[in-house]
C-alpha cells in the first residue's frame, strides 16, 4: 500500500511490468540497474509487477533494490513505490539481499 498522504492519490501512475519492459532479460545485474535507475528517476506513484516471473537471481535484486541505501529513496519507496505478484521466494530472497544492505523496502 501507499503511504497515507492523500496528494499521492492524485499523482501519476506508472506500472513497470517487469516481464514486458525486461524482455528476456530480468536476471543479470544491468537489467537490475536499469530498473534502479527507473526507480530513482521517477517522479510518478511507481507499482513493479512481477506477474508471470520467477528471478531468484541475487544480481538482479542487489542491483535494482539493495543498491537503495540512500535515506531519501528509501523514503520515496515506502511512500511512492509498491511491489505486487512477486513469486515468495523471490520475496524472501530480495527480503534477505536488502537485509544485508540495511535496505528496509517492506
Amino acid at each position: 500500500m501507499y503511504g497515507q498522504d492523500s496528494n499521492i492519490a492524485r499523482m501519476k501512475k506508472m506500472k513497470i511490468v517487469i516481464k514486458d519492459t525486461f524482455s528476456k532479460d530480468y536476471i543479470t545485474r544491468e537489467a537490475g540497474e536499469k530498473l534502479r535507475n527507473m526507480i530513482i528517476q521517477s517522479n510518478e506513484v511507481l507499482t513493479i509487477d512481477f506477474s508471470n516471473t520467477k528471478i531468484a537471481s541475487t544480481s538482479f535484486f542487489d542491483e535494482a533494490f539493495a543498491k537503495l541505501s540512500d535515506e531519501k529513496i528509501q523514503k520515496k519507496w515506502k511512500d511512492f513505490i509498491c511491489i505486487i505478484n512477486i513469486n515468495e521466494l523471490d520475496k524472501k530472497l530480495l527480503i534477505q539481499i536488502t537485509k544485508n544492505r540495511n535496505v528496509d523496502l517492506f
